[in-house]
């Protein structure tokens, strides 16, 4: 599955991961998770190609990868910018994409905060991915193009490749993925992150709650 997921997506055919084919098996867990007022989208770590990553970022070793995509200027920017949230709501805006590696089991990383477990057998993994590495601009060497540090060790930001604009936000696009994994969800309708932990609930299970 990670050879096409290359040979369609980066244009280059290259071998899948050993450890996918140790770990590959007709189940693959993904989480949704809530990042203060954006969610995110939690993948295996063998989920994504890893002629994807380059020296310095290479997330080939983690046990899950944290996903979450907003506005490049606003997303990146620690705490609140007014000029950059007006922009941001206006017109169309530049995105990035946040990837924090995950080393130990999802259950245990995440604290007072709601978290939602989903079941996907292979083709929706394959889908899911199709659509989260068609998120990232690459550069010419088809590698993820780093932007700015992210909001924890080892975590970046990464160019986007889709724009930003109001009503699509960073709940509509995590909602767009679960969509694109083959789950009945209408992406437009989810604006909050409240609003897609509760659907995405609705064929998942809620395994970390917040207080």
């Amino acid at each position: 599955m990670i050879k096409l997921l290359s040979l369609f997506l980066i244009l280059l055919l290259a071998d899948p991961p050993d450890h996918f084919q140790e770990e590959s098996n007709d189940i693959h867990v993904v989480y949704v998770s809530s990042i203060s007022w954006h969610t995110g989208i939690v993948v295996p770590g063998y989920a994504l190609p890893d002629s994807l990553w380059h020296e310095g970022h290479d997330y080939s070793d983690a046990n899950f990868l944290e996903i979450g995509w907003g506005d490049k200027d606003f997303f990146t920017h620690p705490g609140f910018h007014l000029w950059y949230a007006f922009k941001a709501v206006f017109w169309p805006t530049s995105s990035a994409l946040h990837i924090n590696p995950i080393h130990r089991k999802v259950e245990d990383f995440y604290y007072r905060t709601d978290v939602v477990k989903i079941a996907l057998n292979d083709d929706q993994l394959f889908q899911l991915c199709l659509y989260l590495v068609d998120e990232f601009m690459l550069d010419e060497n088809q590698k993820i193009i780093p932007v700015a540090e992210g909001f924890y060790q080892r975590s970046h930001f990464y160019k986007g490749r889709s724009s930003y604009y109001f009503p699509n936000n960073s709940n509509v696009w995590v909602a767009r993925a679960v969509k694109r994994a083959g789950f009945s969800i209408r992406p437009i309708w989810h604006q909050t992150t409240g609003s897609v932990l509760k659907k995405v609930a609705e064929f998942g299970e809620l395994v970390v709650e917040g207080e």
